[in-house]
């Protein structure tokens, strides 16, 4: 079935459902900050997220909105399935870095080690209730991907089910939100993208 929306970040290109949204460019940094903009979000909890939990929430963004403004209430029966091959690597690597030069560790640093991070920030925002499941996998059309989000449909609590693939490590990231509805169940979780 065919998502309610779906939207795509990543170097030069932020869409929703083909339609470009913003071009994002420089540093990871500088290309979420645009894309922030973009969506004219007002959330200043946002600049004190790493860039996995930023580039989480901006993806989804759009593809909540379109799904609320078709009559989703996303608060209540909303799973959220959230995949990516890097984790939270880049705010691991910056945590460590900290321990090395000072032996101390960053409660604001160190929360963002944790992969789910981004997921939680997600909900959060949006007051979703429901099962939420954080996977590593080398790509977002793996298998196990798939498996996952029709487990979490079969869950009678799922009316919704939100699907992310989120990626980013050094300068390269890649993201893409899906919303599935009440009666869709996914054969694919993602469209096919350029």
């Amino acid at each position: 079935m065919k998502p309610i929306a779906h939207a795509r970040l990543a170097p030069g290109a932020f869409t929703l459902d083909g339609t470009p949204l913003a071009t994002p460019g420089g540093t990871p940094e500088e290309a979420l900050r645009t894309c922030y903009q973009a969506l004219a979000m007002d959330y200043p909890k946002f600049h004190k997220m790493d860039l996995a939990a930023k580039l989480t929430v901006l993806v989804a963004e759009p593809v909540v909105r379109v799904a609320r403004e078709r009559g989703a209430d996303l608060t209540e029966a909303t799973g959220v399935l959230a995949l990516g091959a890097s984790g939270c690597l880049g705010t691991d690597v910056e945590h460590w870095r900290v321990r090395q030069a000072t032996g101390l560790a960053s409660p604001a640093v160190f929360v963002y080690t944790l992969p789910n991070i981004g997921v939680g920030e997600l909900t959060i925002r949006h007051g979703m209730h429901g099962p939420s499941l954080c996977l590593m996998t080398e790509a977002p059309d793996a298998p196990e991907a798939l498996m996952a989000a029709r487990l979490l449909r079969r869950d009678p609590r799922v009316r919704w089910l939100v699907c992310l693939w989120s990626d980013i490590f050094a300068d390269r990231f890649e993201a893409q939100a899906v919303v599935f509805g009440p009666d869709d169940h996914p054969t694919a979780l993602f469209p096919s993208t350029p």
